[in-house]
């Protein structure tokens, strides 16, 4: 049987646990924006776009009272999570120095048979990780590097926090059509049917059992009166046996 998120995750307002905590979701929404921010100043449009959309996301669950959390939060953190990853890789290889390579054409010559062949320089370079020699541009590009994966970082924390609490709190399925005191019963008919020493089911059939052969005791013993029974009218063999 299959369920849609609405029915598997509670409606309404979070826990009060989760509540509290909006003002780190708000300190988070304040980071992605600088981090949207400082990536399209440093013209890294791929990573600008994935800071746009993470920080969409977490409007999406944060308006109308966090109404909306229980149904991304763990998607959410999914994505931190893999956004965090790639992130940290990058900042983890270049928080030596920043290593740049450019290729430069030295000399193009023509052999005797035609065939041209070209000399190229490779230059690399290692530039520290924040230097103002290098312009705006490149100490920009350095600090967002570092800001997306504290963004990152934080969004896991707050969305696996939120999760937990929320399935911590939230109502056993079937509870609101059942009533709440459904779990309850069904514990407290399995103990008994268990310290009888009979499982429920076998228990309710052995019940029905006996109610049909009572049944069938009385109609069996009234039709008796009434009329000859398969036993009285059973005759023996009476030929000669043979062997096979």
């Amino acid at each position: 049987m299959l369920f849609s998120p609405d029915v598997l995750m509670p409606s309404g307002p979070p826990p009060q646990a989760v509540l509290d905590q909006r003002w780190l979701w708000q300190v988070l929404l304040l980071f992605l924006g600088t981090t949207f921010a400082l990536r399209l100043i440093g013209l890294d449009i791929a990573g600008a776009l994935l800071s746009g959309l993470m920080l969409c996301f977490g409007v999406i669950m944060t308006r109308d009272g966090m109404q909306e959390i229980a149904k991304y939060a763990l998607v959410y953190a999914v994505l931190c999570g893999l956004n965090f990853f790639f992130d940290i890789l990058p900042l983890i290889t270049e928080l030596g120095g920043r290593v740049s390579r450019t290729t430069e054409p030295v000399t193009a010559t023509t052999d005797e048979s035609g065939v041209q062949q070209t000399t190229y320089t490779l230059t690399t370079k290692t530039t520290p990780f924040f230097d103002m020699a290098q312009g705006f541009v490149y100490n920009i590009q350095s600090l967002a590097m570092i800001m997306s994966p504290i963004c990152m970082a934080l969004g896991v924390y707050l969305s696996i926090t939120a999760h937990n609490e929320i399935q911590r709190h939230a109502p056993a399925l079937f509870e609101d059509d059942f009533g709440p005191d459904f779990r309850a019963q069904n514990v407290a008919a399995v103990a008994g049917a268990v310290g009888a020493g009979v499982p429920p089911p076998a228990r309710a059939n052995a019940g029905a059992g006996a109610t049909l052969r009572a049944n069938g005791g009385a109609a069996g013993s009234s039709s008796g009166r009434s009329g000859p029974t398969p036993r009285d009218t059973f005759e023996h063999f009476q030929g000669q046996g043979y062997k096979l």
